[in-house]
């Protein structure tokens, strides 16, 4: 006697009750369904997966009812695979944006679906499960808004510990004649605690050029402020006339009021720039390194024992030669993973000296020896691993002295432009920063004018040589002194506009203080204006890759189209980039004597240097008489909240 087995029915009978495996399904926290056919349309829908649909009503709709948007194009693309492959897949971790409840929420879901087989064992559809990867509908929006926010306060915190560190390091190093200087700094990928590294090139009284690299024990705030202590003890030795061994001497006796600064270790080289002579020691740093013109290579004598352990230290001598460079650093730059010290210190040499030479780095390379020494050896040292300590580097190209500047032009307004493109040109050749070349560039530009306008006024001066001739040269402490002198006898008689008549005060803005000499030719006539500018250059602060651009963006300064006198500003206003405003709000302010309208809507952080540059502006603006700054913002915005705080009046704009 032979009967027949119903296979679906025993399935049934092994799965439970068939009231009961409808209500488990049903009850599960899961947005799960079943679907049939290539448009995937529901045939079964747990109680979660109902509750997106409107009134519940789910059974025969397809998978973009369910899913509105880029969420039901992943379910469906999930869907097809399974259904063509007969395998379960899957897609992971995607953010979109989607509604639940009738509100947009964007999310990480992830999607998994299971071919469904008939009893002939064929693919009847597919079972699809979606969930968040954060937790689940507004939960999980809330997480990733709390995880968010906590990254971005991190951010933030990050940001402030490293505008710390900028902030005890030097922001300018000298314009020389005869030698070029350039330094990087390179925070810890990490730890995002303050170094404990620091820098400092100066130039003394008597001509010198002393180029300081230190480095204290540990990270943190403990460790800058005894780094910030240290520096300032061997400046002031430096300043006071003593030599590199005194200095050395004086911060190893600073170190038993300060126990945190024992075992710190610093290195002083004082360079005469004319020669190349070299006076030097050292506390327990890593050695200088010598890069001849040829490409050869010396590290320089070692010298005794950290600061705080009562070593004798000593001047020692050398010379740079002409076209070499002396290269200062820290010690993570030769303590490199897998490396034996000797074989990180072959590796800066050879590295420093291609980079010098520029051997195999031909291209993308910067012009200057010491901007693409410097550059360059960081990128190739740093190309495996990155860093984990603070990299410092300090370098001097010995170079030939600067050229002066000289030149005789039209008293002829098309003058004024072309002076202003060529004085710029030699500025470039120095190197000096945007700032200085500005100011340099402004007051220059003020005195041709003024001797264009004013100085050959009556019929005698008109008829003899109308001509204006401006020089220049770099003295030996770096300051740049200009001349602009004209044939003529500058007439009292100013123009009539109200907005004119400023430029010597512009001058004294720019520059500080300046000469005029009256009559400075043989027969009486003639002026002569004598204007004097120290010129810097800025120091790279070099970011690692967790910290390689600020986090919301560079600052811009854009002068807004058919609007004269506005200039809108967004981006990051701190330490760094500070200077850049107050050159902006300079140029287009005509040094504080014209009106001028700034937004700051955009603004994406504004640090006290940057409230410090806006104050300023706002004083000099009233001084000159000018109805002066006017600041813009909308409400709730970043600048809004900071120039409440900084008692700043600004005009506010609806949120939008």
């Amino acid at each position: 006697m032979s009967h027949t087995v119903n296979t679906h029915d025993e399935t049934a009978t092994a799965a439970g009750d068939a009231d009961l495996v409808r209500a488990v399904f049903d009850q599960m926290p899961l947005v799960l369904a079943g679907l049939e056919g290539p448009e995937h349309r529901v045939v079964a829908a747990t109680r979660a997966a109902r509750t997106r649909a409107e009134g519940g009503l789910l059974l025969g709709v397809t998978v973009h009812s369910v899913f509105p948007g880029p969420l039901g194009l992943q379910v469906h693309e999930v869907c097809d695979r399974a259904l063509a492959s007969g395998r379960t897949e899957s897609s992971r971790d995607r953010c979109v944006r989607t509604e639940i409840g009738g509100r947009p929420v964007e999310g990480f879901y992830d999607c998994t679906a299971a071919p469904r087989l008939a009893a002939d064992g064929t693919v009847a559809g597919v079972s699809v499960v979606v969930t968040d990867a954060l937790g689940g509908g507004g939960e999980g929006q809330d997480s990733r808004r709390r995880a968010e926010e906590a990254e971005h306060r991190c951010a933030q915190a990050q940001e402030r510990v490293l505008e710390l560190q900028r902030s005890l390091l030097p922001e300018y190093v000298p314009v020389l004649p005869s030698l070029r200087v350039g330094a990087r700094y390179v925070p810890a990928e990490a730890d995002a605690r303050a170094g404990g590294d620091w820098f400092d090139a100066v130039d003394l009284p008597d001509g010198r050029l002393a180029l300081v690299v230190g480095d204290v024990v540990g990270h943190g705030v403990a460790a800058s402020t005894v780094m910030g202590q240290l520096r300032t003890v061997v400046l002031e030795r430096l300043h006071s006339g003593e030599g590199p061994a005194a200095a050395l001497a004086a911060g190893d006796r600073f170190t038993t009021l300060v126990p945190r600064g024992r075992v710190a270790t610093c290195c002083i080289v004082e360079v005469v720039p004319g020669d190349g002579r070299l006076v030097y020691a050292s506390a327990g740093h890593p050695a200088p390194l010598l890069i001849g013109p040829d490409g050869s290579t010396r590290y320089l004598s070692q010298g005794a024992g950290p600061l705080g352990t009562r070593a004798s230290y000593r001047d020692r001598h050398d010379v740079v030669p002409a076209d070499g460079v002396v290269l200062l650093y820290t010690g993570g730059l030769v303590e490199r993973p897998g490396a034996t010290p000797a074989e990180g210190r072959a590796e800066l040499a050879r590295t420093a000296a291609g980079s010098a030479l520029d051997r195999a780095f031909q291209r993308g390379c910067p012009p200057e020896v010491v901007e693409r020494t410097l550059s360059r050896t960081l990128a190739f040292l740093l190309r495996e691993g990155g860093n984990g300590d603070d990299l410092t580097l300090l370098a001097a190209h010995r170079t030939p002295p600067a050229p002066d500047f000289e030149t005789v032009l039209p008293a002829v307004l098309d003058s004024v432009r072309a002076v202003q493109f060529e004085l710029g040109r030699w500025l470039l050749l120095l190197g000096c920063c945007d700032e200085d070349e500005t100011a340099v560039q402004h007051a220059v530009v003020e005195l041709v004018t003024n001797a264009v306008e004013h100085a050959y006024q009556d019929e005698e001066t008109q008829a003899g040589d109308r001509s204006v001739r401006v020089s220049a040269r770099l003295t030996d402490d770096g300051t740049a002194q200009v001349e602009v002198a004209d044939g003529g006898n500058w007439s009292d008689q100013g123009p009539s506009d109200p907005l004119r008549g400023r430029g010597l005060a512009m001058v004294e803005l720019f520059t500080g203080a300046f000469t005029v000499d009256r009559g400075s030719l043989a027969d009486g006539r003639g002026t002569m204006v004598r204007i004097s500018h120290r010129l810097r250059r800025h120091v790279s602060v070099t970011m690692g890759p967790a910290h390689r651009k600020p986090p919301f963006g560079e600052l811009r300064i854009v002068e807004e189209p058919d609007a004269v006198g506005r200039l809108a500003i967004s981006g990051v206003v701190d330490t760094t980039t500070a200077p850049r405003l107050k050159a902006g709000l300079m140029a287009a302010s005509h040094g504080g004597t014209t009106d001028l309208t700034v937004d700051l809507s955009a603004v994406t952080r504004l640090a006290s240097a940057g409230v410090r540059v806006l104050h300023d502006t706002v004083a000099l603006c009233a001084r000159n008489g000018r109805t002066g700054l006017t600041l813009t913002t909308l409400a709730g915005s970043v600048a809004a909240s900071v120039l409440d705080l900084a008692d700043l009046p600004y005009t506010r704009g609806a949120a939008p």
